[in-house]
């Protein structure tokens, strides 16, 4: 009996939301889920990662500009953006051998801080 020398074929095969390869990897898309999509420079956002399963992704990096932030094991981080702006998260994960994720994009609009909300001063009152 002859063999052949055969390329192997790594074809995609779609179940559900996730795609399973012939090499036994499954490619898992990314979800960030952040609490606003507005904040006021200076306080925190709270992000969190999961799959399309909606189980947490721990250990997913989470990217704003400069800042980086790792997920904890409910797939959640916090990042706190310093000036205003129109800030763009990605979530990403390093792929495990049976696992390959795909990063998702989120855009996030910091304001600058209102000068509406702070208590007026004596010398703003109008004169009566």
């Amino acid at each position: 009996m002859r063999y052949r020398n055969r390329a192997l074929v790594c074809r995609p095969v779609v179940l559900g939301a996730a795609v399973v390869h012939t090499r036994m990897q499954v490619e898992r898309p990314l979800v960030l889920e952040v609490s606003r999509k507005e904040v006021l420079v200076g306080r925190p956002i709270v992000v969190r990662v999961r799959d399309s399963g909606n189980r947490p992704i721990e250990g997913a990096i989470v990217e704003a500009g400069s800042k980086r932030r790792r997920t904890d094991e409910r797939g959640r981080c916090e990042i706190t953006f310093h000036s205003p702006g129109f800030w763009r998260i990605v979530a990403a994960k390093s792929p495990t051998e049976r696992v390959t994720y795909e990063p998702d994009v989120a855009l996030i609009r910091a304001l600058p801080r209102s000068t509406s909300s702070r208590p007026a001063r004596r010398s703003d009152l109008p004169s009566v």
